[in-house]
């Protein structure tokens, strides 16, 4: 089974680099050139609870470089979507099909909508992984990967997939009804990333401050009535308890955090800003999410600020503030 893994960020180094050390033939595509030549030159360096591995494998900045695969392994951010269809869309060779683990929802939409749902799959990820550096990823939480194809029955390709996942050092899951667990990741993430972002806290530190911690019972309590009104049967009947004690237990930066602190662009619309976008339509108030969502971007955007210009000189900004202030009295 060839693959490619379209976004060779934290997420992608990890599922890719751990086929590859597995034996599977794996091309990663990423924009971000020096990462991509890093790996090329000296091997993809993955250390954290799988140990202090160097693996070599294919990487490419460029779709027309990569072999014909059969399968496509979607962990683009959620923003670039779909950019990454078309790229799967000429990747893939006869019968290949894209598999989605990214986070949020409408990524399968915007895949489908490129490469037909006949040649998507979906799943989740519950691993945690953070970028060190050009070419340099830890693997900080390993989790369980869930995987359905979108018609339900479980289908020989998608068995094929959790072969080579399990062969590689995951424990796969198939599911027949995976829009439901995409749904419930879509949930545990509103209900953490954002809070993360903003605050700096780590997960496990949001139930030992109180206003955190209220917030995000808030925050669920729109995303489930969201969840509701949209006929979604959720798998998990008590999401808010299993997302509380997950949040008791787990300490690690989620990717939204990150994201903000290197000055990236986060995926709050597909997450936060979902529900809010769901809400006006289904008519449930989501203020706690939109506020949330307002947050995120300020943040998102005095990070992206001080990444690319450095720290502000507030004494100047002061300083033509009330002139322009005085100008206008004038």
């Amino acid at each position: 089974m060839r693959f490619c893994v379209i976004g060779a960020g934290s997420m992608g180094c990890l599922y890719g680099g751990l086929l590859a050390r597995a034996g599977f033939d794996v091309t990663l595509l990423d924009v971000w050139a020096e990462h991509i030549e890093a790996i090329r030159r000296d091997g993809l360096r993955l250390d954290g609870i799988t140990g202090d591995l160097r693996i070599a494998l294919r990487a490419t900045t460029r779709a027309d470089e990569v072999p014909p695969a059969d399968v496509a392994l979607i962990l683009t951010d959620a923003n670039t979507t779909p950019a990454a269809g078309v790229s799967a869309q000429r990747i893939l060779g006869a019968g290949g099909f894209a598999v989605t683990l990214q986070n949020g929802i409408g990524n399968v939409e915007a895949l489908a909508e490129t490469l037909g749902r006949e040649r998507v799959a979906a799943g989740l990820s519950y691993h945690s992984a953070a970028v060190r550096g050009p070419g340099a990823v830890s693997h900080t939480h390993a989790g369980p990967t869930w995987l359905g194809e979108l018609t339900g029955p479980v289908t020989p390709r998608i068995e094929g997939l959790a072969a080579a996942l399990r062969a590689a050092g995951f424990t796969p899951t198939i599911v027949t009804d995976i829009e439901g667990l995409i749904w419930s990741k879509f949930v545990h993430n509103s209900a953490i990333n954002a809070i993360c972002a903003v605050t700096g806290l780590r997960v496990g530190e949001i139930s030992s401050h109180p206003g955190a911690d209220e917030l995000q019972t808030r925050v669920i309590e729109e995303a489930l009535a969201v969840v509701r009104a949209q006929g979604i049967v959720l798998p998990d009947p008590d999401l808010m308890g299993s997302i509380k004690a997950f949040c008791r237990v787990k300490f690690n930066k989620p990717s939204m955090l990150q994201h903000v602190e290197q000055g990236k662009r986060t995926e709050i619309d597909a997450l936060n800003g979902a529900i809010v976008r769901l809400g006006r339509r289904l008519g449930v108030p989501t203020p706690y999410n939109e506020s949330l969502v307002w947050l995120t971007r300020a943040v998102e955007q005095r990070m992206q600020r001080l990444v690319r210009e450095g720290s502000p000189d507030y004494a100047r900004l002061e300083e033509e503030a009330k002139k322009g202030t005085l100008a206008q009295e004038g």
